[in-house]
């Protein structure tokens, strides 16, 4: 055997080996020792190689030996003991403190972790309004779900209803309907003899808007039980033609039951039969008309009720109500 393999020989020491043996044996890696000790790898690397040229001989590196010994399960005394007669004692001169690895991150302070929450705040409202805007930029959902498509009706009123996107306006016919807060509407149309297109529309803020059409077949029964024909002669009672030129809303309350609320189509004629009265609400005075008889006045017709664009509200016509 050479003199420098024997040199090396007495260089290397046994304890590190050993207790590499030991870690193995409990299925440790480096890297896990590493974390768990905060001694550096390249130290750990070095002592279970038995290469102890790579760390200092000093209180310091007994230390290293020690500490880890304990965490393998070990006596870290009797580890290091052995440790320090491999390598002859401490050598003279000045010890180096332990280099431990140290988490070189980003520690979460209570103050960064305030910015963070303040960041992560500010990024919901930018995305909360984004959302907004790019709701109302787009053209509104527009869903009708009555009538249905080509639908037939026997009778002279229908029901509009669908759900369309929450703060839109919505319109029938170019009459304004109202909608909840979740979108939904509903609105009951008088309908005409015949073919009826129903033009249901939502319009957003920024002008964007959705139509959609139904055709709704309306057969009109020959006589209404509940309107009736007007009465060509004075009688105990009150009877009003109502009839609009464009399409209106309008509300109807005979002898203060509610008969009707909803949208007259343009050309539509309706007459409604009181004991006592009969009360009218338009959305147009201007496109509205009246033909009333009661006790004192036969065929007196009202044509328009009002100005254009005049919203009339509570337009009462009493069984003595004396018509210019």
């Amino acid at each position: 055997m050479s003199e420098d393999s024997e040199k090396k020989k007495t260089v290397l020491g046994k304890v590190g080996p050993a207790l590499k043996l030991r870690r193995q044996a409990l299925r440790m890696s480096l890297a896990q020792v590493e974390q768990e000790t905060k001694i550096r790898g390249k130290f750990l690397t070095a002592f279970e190689s038995g290469d102890y040229s790579s760390m200092p001989n000093d209180v310091y590196s007994r230390g290293f030996v020690q500490h880890y010994a304990n965490h393998l399960g070990l006596d870290g005394a009797q580890v290091a003991a052995d440790y320090a007669a491999e390598r002859g004692g401490v050598a003279p001169g000045e010890t180096r403190g332990p280099r431990l690895e140290r988490n070189t991150g980003p520690v979460l302070t209570g103050r960064l972790l305030a910015v963070l929450a303040g960041l992560a705040a500010v990024l919901a409202v930018l995305g909360y309004l984004l959302a907004q805007f790019t709701s109302l930029a787009a053209a509104p959902m527009l869903t009708v779900t009555t009538p249905d498509v080509d639908e037939v009706v026997n009778g002279e009123v229908t029901t509009v209803s669908g759900h369309t996107t929450p703060g839109t306006d919505v319109s029938v016919d170019g009459s304004p309907v109202l909608s909840d807060t979740d979108g939904n509407f509903s609105e009951r149309v008088a309908l005409q003899n015949g073919v009826n297109a129903i033009r249901v529309m939502s319009k957003s803020k920024l002008g964007k808007s959705t139509t959609v059409v139904r055709d709704v077949l309306a057969k009109l029964p020959l006589v209404d039980s509940k309107t009736g024909a007007l009465p060509g002669n004075t009688f105990n009672g009150v009877a009003v033609d109502i009839k609009v030129s464009d399409t209106t809303s309008v509300v109807v309350v005979v002898d203060g039951v509610e008969q009707f609320r909803g949208t007259f189509v343009a050309g539509k004629s309706m007459v409604f039969t009181g004991q006592n009265d009969v009360n009218l609400t338009t959305g147009n005075a201007g496109v509205t008309s009246v033909t009333v008889t009661n006790t004192v006045a036969a065929n007196k017709k009202i044509s328009p009720l009002g100005r254009d664009g005049e919203i009339r509200r509570n337009q009462d016509f009493a069984k003595d109500t004396v018509i210019p």
